[in-house]
């Protein structure tokens, strides 16, 4: 288990990160607060403690619209959104 101090990366591809900041604007106004303005890539430095936090941020936003669909299913973005955050 990391330190909670040692801080790591969540990397994004540059589409990927437009696609959130479209599709799912309040969630990237938070990875904004995490993004490291020293690098040419888009990363987040995390410790595993924001990590899990961002996660958790990630997984309600996927599962809201399931739930209010008759379904239950989530929408094609949720689905992106779910590879993408899985892919970082």
């Amino acid at each position: 288990m990391l330190d909670d101090k040692e801080t790591w990366y969540l990397y994004f591809d540059v589409k990927d990160y437009e696609f959130i900041r479209r599709k799912f604007p309040e969630l990237h106004k938070l990875f904004e607060k995490y993004v490291d303005k020293r690098s040419d890539v888009i990363r987040l430095a995390v410790t595993d403690k924001s990590c899990d936090y961002l996660d958790t941020k990630v997984m309600v936003t996927y599962s809201r619209t399931a739930a209010h669909k008759d379904s239950g299913e989530p929408s094609e973005d949720d689905v992106k959104l779910e590879k993408i955050w899985d892919k970082a």
